[in-house]
């Protein structure tokens, strides 16, 4: 018999952190709770057909968004690339076959300027070319509206709200859905960071958004390569078509030649059983979790480090998404009379630091400091750790 492995991060060399800033995917999303990872595990070991479990993940996210269907995907960048090539390709096995490249309208994707950012190649992933609109200008709708031809598979808007985005002029969800709707074309939402509050996840389909992409490894603390797209059932069809063995085309759809087979854009964006099932435990327990006293828990432990970092000189603080029901944070500013100290500096002199601290340093000289992941008395070792190595690297 061979003998069983044993894993340790430590045998690694590797060193768990304190996260203080949230849930990003640098330092490994969120932690899971006993119920996922059981999930995970009992999932590990079973052979089950992926159809199958797309087809109980489409119900279960249906009973948490109201959307006609869903489809678990490996995060909300995947979500948003398989719901665009469904809006272009449809259940055409030409069109799936094609893409990236493709040959002929619809190949386009109307998006506002405004919400241009690091993650819209997700879009540009299927071969899409964009065609960009201005907020800032006048009569945006209007002109959004003589954007849409036949060329034009779907809208594109950005719910996330990343504060590097100037949203100003943009127009709200609800116009962009009327506009695009009138003219025959569906509306695919990036709603990656818009949990909480967790009324967004019916928010944007009661709206009427064909399809909405949420990433289920933050708020949800769910696995880290997780999330699903809640949508039109004829999106979730051809999502299907283009994500698992092509072999499933003719029987699905009595399209295509099963000995003639294929691989679609979204063969690289396979998303595990084990994925499936755990994230399928974290959306339900997220529904069940007491959201408002998450809120208090991470307001107390902000203002426990706001409170050990309030007599430095030269810095500013200030809270941000503090009442609107999402995760609140605390900025932290490096002012003139401080000049040759940099976010980034004292980022990395925090993570280098024993413990090992993550904050992460932002535009702007800042750094960003949030509560959601941080464990009962860390808040009060970060305090003062950030208030310590602050004072240290003003002094040097």
């Amino acid at each position: 018999m061979a003998k069983q492995m044993t894993f340790s991060l430590t045998d690694l060399g590797l060193r768990p952190l304190i996260n203080a800033t949230g849930p990003w995917t640098r330092v490994g999303n969120s932690t899971l709770s006993p119920s996922v990872l059981a999930a995970m595990g009992e999932a590990a070991q079973a052979y089950l057909p992926v159809a199958d479990l797309q087809v109980v993940a489409s119900r279960v996210i249906f009973e948490a968004t109201g959307a006609e269907a869903g489809y678990a995907t490996p995060g909300a960048s995947a979500g948003i690339t398989l719901a665009v090539a469904a809006c272009i390709a449809g259940e055409d096995p030409d069109r799936i076959k094609s893409l990236p490249h493709i040959d002929g309208p619809p190949d386009h994707v109307v998006m506002f300027q405004q919400h241009r950012g690091y993650y819209d190649f997700a879009v540009r992933a299927t071969g899409a070319r964009l065609r960009l609109i201005d907020a800032a200008e006048a009569d945006a709708l209007d002109r959004l509206s003589a954007a849409i031809d036949h060329s034009v598979a779907c809208v594109f808007y950005d719910c996330t709200g990343l504060p590097y985005k100037d949203q100003s002029g943009v127009p709200d969800l609800a116009a962009v859905i009327s506009v695009a709707h009138g003219c025959g074309v569906r509306v695919v939402v990036d709603a990656s960071l818009s949990v909480p509050p967790p009324e967004n996840l019916r928010t944007y389909i009661e709206l009427g958004a064909d399809a909405v992409a949420f990433t289920a490894s933050k708020a949800m603390q769910g696995p880290a390569a997780s999330g699903f797209v809640a949508c039109r059932a004829e999106l979730a069809r051809s999502m299907a078509l283009q994500h698992q063995d092509i072999d499933v085309l003719a029987a699905i759809t009595g399209k295509g030649d099963p000995n003639n087979l294929f691989m679609g854009l979204g063969r690289g964006l396979k998303v595990g059983k084990e994925q499936v099932a755990g994230m399928l435990v974290a959306l339900q327990e997220y529904l069940r979790r007491d959201h408002v006293a998450d809120q208090r828990s991470w307001r107390r432990a902000l203002e426990t480090i706001d409170q050990a970092v309030s007599g430095l000189n030269g810095i500013s603080r200030r809270w941000l998404n503090s009442n609107e029901g999402r995760a609140p944070y605390l900025s932290i500013g490096f002012e003139r009379a401080l000049g040759h100290l940099e976010a980034q500096a004292v980022s990395d002199a925090l993570l280098d630091g024993e413990p090992s601290i993550f904050i992460a340093a932002h535009h702007g000289n800042s750094l960003s400091v949030g509560a959601e992941t941080l464990r009962d008395g860390e808040a009060e070792i970060v305090g003062r750790r950030l208030a310590e190595t602050i004072a240290a690297m003003t002094r040097l």
